[in-house]
């Protein structure tokens, strides 16, 4: 067809430029409209000789109807555009990619020795591509093409490498392989096109007839690859000598937008000697605490460029520096001292513009009068270019957050709305006119044009404005994070118009009185928004973007904060209660809908007289992540009361064998040796090590890849840095199959496996990643809360009520109300959840539905009909769930001294028990049980004499599951749920009698059966009848490998906005601790969607978590280990060197295809050799 080149472009590569343009348009500024046309200029100079020798020679050819006729150096027009597009194209998306990256963060004096390295090995590597294109061009015929492509880009790559490859090795990887790899591959989309449908092509015999897919010749790939390599590393070159010309003032005291490449070539040429260290460190230290501090300036930052955007970066930095000095201190003396030292500050700094931070007296000061961590925030405010009032306003309204903590007995200093205003303009409209100051400033300077006053005068007022408007949704966001510092600042006045005082704030700062208080002080912001925003549109060009974006995206807050209404979680479980304290620490309204009259869900109590048992989960294991979940709202277990205790003698649990033989798993290391060599010998305690070390590694990394990380996808799982860590997790291989390779007798196999009923799964089936659990119990230790476990729940939702969310016990809910067709049963759409329906009959309406009931139980029973529901619900119910039980509670009369507070019981036949429960789902003729006294550990579980005695006996789960698609289970496995009640009496003797004539027999104590006063029994139908789990699985969906990670129910429900899962049966499973991780992750999923700041993402470890990070310079073992890296590497190189000389000097004689092989081995050899030594090849994200 005619013009078929133009229509390639016509349909691909324009339209891609056009919406790459629209996307990067908010960012571009005359610097990068220059950078890139520069880089144009440069690529089709340098590309139109080699491209015009291809098509003389014939390598390249046309049809003749193909192009449209005009040629250059006989290259058609097309082709000269393509040289223009492409880079075009590449430079767009390396702009969007480099966007948030502030340069002059990665450039520093001193140079890693590994990056180092790093540099001249690629230097080598793309000097060995000049050599062998140069080979390849000598040997012709089908060597030409490859060869004609490495010796035009090779030299090219390798010039522009030798000047910003340590600044390249410096940024995220991301940074630079995206850019890099996406245009790749759409290039190679398009030329694959072109190539089949004969739009162009390689002239035969000059290509080597290999195809990366379809009719993509393996020359066009590299040529691609090779040419967007090009183009990034010369953006990023150019953004280095950029960076080097913004970094330093001093040096390059006036930068234009658009300056000589002499000015740049300048830039690389200053010494790293030369560079201001202080300087670099201080814009560093301020990005850090900006990152921390105030994330929404930080984001909306990245939108300046350029020397305005490090001052106004340095300007926010001063002011968070110094409202934290003031936060922080101990006393309202201290505050106060810290206010006269900052006021001396700015007499110094700020006197008639005379002196400056760096100026020798004013140093002194600094260094004699702060602390260290705040020097550079002080000595690189540019003082020079803000006038001095707005600092000395910024300082009156620190005062008034004095006054308030110091009056906070007698009244508050926001007495009115006018009282309002002014502590706004002082702490906010300040901040808006030195921003404007500075703006004024640049733009003068790298202009050369003078604003007038009376532009400045009405954008200093509206800057004044807008700042009044965004301090108003700073106060309505965080009226509980000031609350709990003890400040309010809703006026008084407005506080008394509802029947509030100060002093109700502060107590309960989430009721429906606030609520009200905080529209209006929203509304009160929206309308000076309004006001003000006009005249925004007349801020310099430069700047007024920027401002405009860092505006809304804090009136964005407001927005999403007046459109809030209420969030409903459903079910008061562990992972109800975790999540809904987290949504109302972000300041959520959350109510909870618990469907019996007590909170904890399985983790509750029952009471017989003076007997205390725990209903569900009996031993607190991974106490980590119990302390994070407190943590993060701002408390600590011990801080509500939460006493955890740890077993007497450090005993975790006795485990009787049928011979009557016991081992005591203990934290006492000597016993465990002794215990170990006694059935293995000596080397057996080793082989026990090695197994702890590998539990360890399973630990540390389902801790980092899987317990605190989301999957919402199944491409979650092609992460490479999760697939590295997956392969170490041993999923594929079973925990006793594992345990086979380290303990040489079943019994050691048998205690070190046996743990996997904690997730309800056989040992036989238990992926190996779950030897954590023994980690975990030698390490973090087996503890158990005085008062029982529920106190942890207790405690939990104690903190959400302070917190504000609210509690309705005994209001089971029967359907979730959504505002789709979906919700009668119709199989219509369903489109989002809008609250729900009690089965009283009750409606209750909310933004967001967080389903804490059992995930299988919630599809089939509580979400809508529709097409996309109801075959995953049936799909659902198909899979493996974990097992059921039947526990035993007993009120003994005596004590019995024989039992620890953890016992385990396990068969004769082991693997026969495990199969009746998880193949067979019944109760095995001889099971394995567990059972826990919690007397032992507790004295208050039971009375002075007696012991309170939980048997919990694992059985198979129910045939069958209930609700809208209730199904009978015929031809299923399982316990028959419509079983008589004679027949389940018999499984409950037989269970029992089991039990106790075990127990007897191998401890030796008193028969139970003759001191149990009392016993309450719960069995599958209870679990499914009280909790609503289906089948009567007590610990949810199994864990197998298809159960887990993306494959496990996600925790957005599918088929219905706004409804998301938390518990046992989502991401990322089962168990108390794995559920309070859980509920992280959920709550941080609804508050991305919602788009409400997540108030514990930046915040630290609690202190008995935190580690300490080796500082490899510090640490001589760890320099003789980089030495010896650096050997390993040499000798890595130099050996696949050595083999593929020999290779070549073998295969020579054979002709020059064999020397070409041999080449490419060569390279191969030297670049992989060291890429996969190198554990730090590219960064952090590799």
């Amino acid at each position: 067809m005619a013009y078929d080149y133009a229509f390639v472009h016509l349909k691909f590569t324009i339209p891609l430029a056009a919406v790459l343009t629209a996307l990067a348009y908010p960012f571009l500024n005359r610097t990068c409209v220059y950078k890139i046309s520069i880089l144009v200029c440069i690529a089709v100079l340098s590309t139109i000789p080699w491209d015009s020798y291809l098509i003389r020679t014939n390598v390249w050819t046309y049809p003749p109807d193909a192009i449209i006729g005009p040629r250059l150096y006989d290259i058609p027009a097309e082709e000269v555009f393509f040289f223009v597009i492409q880079t075009y194209i590449t430079s767009l998306i390396y702009v969007l990619f480099q966007k948030p990256l502030l340069h002059v963060e990665y450039l520093g004096r001193d140079v890693q020795r590994r990056v180092r390295r790093t540099k001249w090995l690629v230097q080598g590597v793309l000097g060995l591509a000049v050599g062998t294109g140069a080979l390849c061009v000598s040997f012709g015929a089908k060597y030409t093409y490859i060869g004609l492509i490495l010796l035009w880009a090779a030299p090219f790559l390798l010039i522009s490498w030798t000047f910003g490859g340590i600044f390249i090795l410096r940024l995220p990887s991301w940074s630079i392989a995206l850019p890099v790899f996406l245009p790749t591959v759409c290039l190679w989309m398009v030329d694959e096109l072109a190539l089949g449908n004969g739009t162009w092509a390689i002239q035969p015999g000059t290509k080597l007839g290999i195809c990366l897919w379809g009719s993509l010749d393996i020359e066009e790939a590299v040529f691609f690859l090779a040419t967007n390599a090009l183009i990034v590393v010369g953006l990023a070159a150019f953004d280095y000598g950029l960076a080097i010309l913004e970094a330093f003032p001093a040096l390059f005291p006036r930068v234009p937008e658009c300056f000589s490449p002499m000015l740049l070539i300048r830039a690389f040429m200053v010494p790293g000697k030369e560079y201001d260290m202080a300087r670099l460190m201080g814009i560093r230290d301020a990005a850090r605490r900006l990152r921390h501090k105030s994330r929404s300036f930080h984001i909306a930052s990245s939108a300046f460029h350029g020397r305005l955007r490090i001052d106004l970066m340095l300007l926010y930095s001063f002011c968070r520096m110094a409202d934290d000095l003031i936060d922080n201190a101990e006393t309202t003396s201290d505050q106060g001292k810290w206010l006269e030292k900052l006021q001396r500050f700015l007499d110094l700094s700020c006197d008639d513009r005379k002196k400056s931070p760096k100026d020798p007296k004013v140093q002194k000061y600094i260094q004699e009068q702060f602390p260290r961590p705040t020097w550079s925030a002080l000595s690189l405010l540019p003082t020079e270019k803000l006038p001095r009032q707005p600092l000395n306003q910024l300082l009156e309204g620190f005062q008034t957050d004095v006054d308030a903590d110091r009056d906070k007995e007698l009244e508050f200093p926001i007495k009115d709305e006018n009282a309002l205003d002014r502590y706004s303009a002082c702490v906010a409209s300040t901040v808006g006119e030195l921003c404007m100051c500075l703006i004024f400033s640049h733009v003068e300077q790298t202009r050369g044009y003078q604003i007038s006053k009376s532009e400045k005068s009405r954008l200093h007022k509206a800057a004044w404005t807008m700042g009044i408007a965004l301090q108003c949704v700073n106060i309505a966001r965080d009226i509980q994070v000031d609350a709990e510092m003890g400040r309010v600042y809703i006026p008084t006045t407005w506080l008394k118009e509802e029947g509030l005082a100060p002093r109700d704030v502060l107590e309960h700062p989430q009721g429906p009185a606030i609520q009200r208080l905080r529209t209006r002080l929203l509304d009160k912001a929206f309308g000076l928004y309004r006001e003000a925003r006009p005249t925004m549109d007349h801020i310099p060009k430069e700047a007024r973007a920027p401002m405009i974006a860092a505006v809304e995206s804090y009136m964005e807050i407001g927005r999403v904060i007046r459109e809030r209404k209420d969030y409903t979680v459903k079910s008061a479980g562990a992972g109800g209660i975790a999540t809904a304290a987290r949504l109302a620490r972000a300041g959520l309204q959350v109510t909870v809908l618990e469907k019996n009259e007590h909170t904890g869900g399985r983790c509750s109590t029952l009471r017989h007289g003076a007997y205390r048992f725990d209903q569900g989960p009996s031993l607190l294991l991974l106490p980590r992540l119990f302390r994070e979940a407190f943590h993060d709202l701002d408390t600590s277990l011990e801080a509500e009361g939460v006493d955890l205790l740890r077993c007497p003698g450090g005993a975790n649990y006795d485990v009787w064998f049928p011979d009557g033989d016991r081992f005591r798993q203990s934290a006492d290391l000597a016993l465990t040796k002794a215990q170990i060599e006694r059935l293995e010998g000596p080397q057996g305690f080793e082989r026990y090590l090695a197994w702890m070390a590998e539990a360890h590694r399973h630990y540390e990394l389902s801790q980092e890849h899987v317990l605190h990380r989301n999957f919402t996808s199944v491409l979650d799982l092609l992460r490479v840095r999760f697939l590295a860590a997956a392969l170490r997790l041993h999923p594929f291989e079973s925990i006793w199959r594992r345990a086979g390779r380290y303990f040489a007798t079943e019994k050691l196999r048998r205690v070190f496996t046996f743990a996997t009923m904690y997730m309800g799964m056989s040992p036989f089936d238990a992926p190996a990643t779950y030897s954590l659990l023994q980690y975990a119990e030698q390490a973090e230790g087996v503890w158990y809360p005085r008062g029982g476990f529920h106190e942890v729940l207790r405690a939990l939702a104690g903190v959400g009520q302070r917190l504000g969310a609210r509690y309705r016990l005994g209001c089971p809910v029967a359907r979730i109300l959504t505002d789709g067709g979906g919700g009668d049963g119709s199989g219509g759409e369903a489109e989002a959840a809008r609250g729900v329906v009690l089965e009283s009959g009750e409606v209750l309406r909310a933004d967001v539905v967080v389903v804490n009931a059992d995930l299988v139980y919630a599809y089939s029973n509580l979400f809508p009909a529709t097409a996309e529901t109801e075959p995953y619900a049936r799909s659902l119910r198909a899979r493996r769930a974990s097992c059921s039980s039947l526990s035993f509670y007993w009120s003994l009369s005596e004590k019995v001294p024989e039992l620890s507070t953890h016992n385990i019981f396990l068969a004769d036949e082991y693997r026969g028990s495990f199969d009746a429960i998880f193949r067979h789902r019944s109760l095995p003729a001889e099971p394995s049980f567990y059972v826990n006294v919690p007397s032992r550990v507790d004295p208050t579980a039971a009375p002075e004499r007696g012991d309170a005695v939980i048997a919990l006996v694992p059985v198979g789960h129910l045939r069958g599951s209930r609700g809208r698609f209730e199904e009978d289970g015929e031809g299923q496995e399982g316990l028959p749920a419509d079983e008589e009640e004679e027949e389940w009496a018999k499984l409950v003797d037989r269970a029992r009698e089991a039990v106790l004539s075990v127990v007897r027999e191998r401890t030796g104590c008193r028969p139970l059966g003759d001191l149990i006063q009392h016993e309450m029994v719960n069995t599958p139908l209870t679990w499914q009848d009280k909790f609503n789990l289906d089948k009567g699985a007590i610990l949810g969906l199994s864990h197998d490998f298809f159960n887990v990670l993306a494959f496990r129910p996600r925790t957005r429900a599918k088929g219905l906005k706004n409804a998301y899962f938390v518990g046992a049966s989502t991401h990322p499973g089962t168990g108390v601790p794995i559920v309070l991780a859980g509920a992280k992750i959920t709550a941080e999923q609804v508050l991305e969607d919602l788009g409400v700041e997540i108030p514990w993402r930046e915040k630290e470890l609690c202190e008995q978590d935190r580690v300490v990070v080796q500082d490899g310079s510090t640490h001589r073992l760890d320099k003789v280990q980089d030495l010896l890296w650096t050997v390993e590497d040499v000798v890595i190189v130099l050996g696949g060197l050595l083999v593929s000389g020999f290779v070549l000097a073998y295969l020579v004689p054979s002709g020059h295809d064999t020397l070409l092989v041999s080449g490419g081995v060569l390279l191969t050899a030297c670049t992989l050799a060291y890429l996969l030594s190198s554990e730090s090849r590219f960064g952090g994200d590799w």
